[in-house]
């Protein structure tokens, strides 16, 4: 990784050995299988002063929060172009090049991608880069089926998901201004986007869960990145929710 002559050594040996490929994921897995079976010692942060209680909000924000969350339990309707419209103003561009959630420096290191399984009419099946400027979406080319992604994304899923999102990270936007640190600020933007996104898809009444397991390299080279400096940040996969059964 290079942005004008600037290295930034720590941040590349970060995405190195983060990485997760066929190989890496069995120690990721036994991580979280082995964290499952012990108990985990959390230190409790106590001060000697009383608590002071606070009002809770009543307004419509606090309500999206309150209700988000995982789901994974998807049904068969597909998204239409309204609720296409609705998630990806999680990112939209806004008056003067700033966006719907904060960036160091509006340095703006983020893009998004996605794969739109079941969409209706033209787009279905196409791969989609997100154009923040004008609120509209490029079409790459056909997307590969979640037959062919699921093992690379490695969630336990049920159903017909919609849309597999995908958090692309360019880190020398960033780094090149503020160097090793801005690597954090680079995960922290994609942060506030998949939260924008999260509360998105409570207000259309949808539902997703993060993929945070993804195999970088194939991703990549599904979106055409591999001689680019990009990362795979974050998955989001999303749809309706299944039918709850009488």
């Amino acid at each position: 990784m290079k942005a004008n002559g600037r290295r930034t050594p720590l941040a590349d040996l970060y995405w190195k050995n983060s990485e997760l490929n066929k190989t890496t994921i069995r120690s990721f897995t036994q991580g979280i299988e082995e964290h499952a079976a012990r108990t985990a010692l959390v230190q409790a942060v106590e001060y000697s002063h009383p608590d002071v209680s606070l009002p809770l909000p009543r307004d419509g924000l606090f309500r999206l929060m309150v209700a988000r969350g995982s789901g994974r339990r998807f049904s068969d309707r597909p998204l239409d172009e309204g609720e296409l419209g609705s998630l990806f103003s999680a990112f939209a561009g806004r008056v003067g090049g700033s966006r719907t959630f904060p960036s160091a420096g509006s340095t703006y290191a983020l893009e998004v991608y996605a794969l739109l399984f079941n969409v209706r009419d033209e787009l279905r099946g196409s791969l989609v880069h997100y154009n923040a400027d004008n609120h509209s979406l490029s079409r790459i080319g056909p997307a590969p089926s979640w037959s062919d992604c699921a093992d690379k994304v490695n969630l336990e899923l049920d159903g017909e998901r919609a849309a597999l999102f995908l958090f692309v990270i360019f880190p020398e936007r960033t780094t090149d201004k503020y160097g090793e640190r801005g690597m954090r600020f680079t995960l922290l933007e994609a942060g506030h986007a998949a939260q924008n996104l999260s509360l998105r898809l409570v207000q259309e009444k949808l539902v997703g869960c993060e993929a945070g397991g993804l195999f970088d390299r194939w991703f990549k080279t599904v979106l055409g990145l591999t001689e680019t400096s990009a990362q795979i940040a974050l998955g989001f996969v999303c749809g309706h929710p299944a039918r709850l059964k009488k």
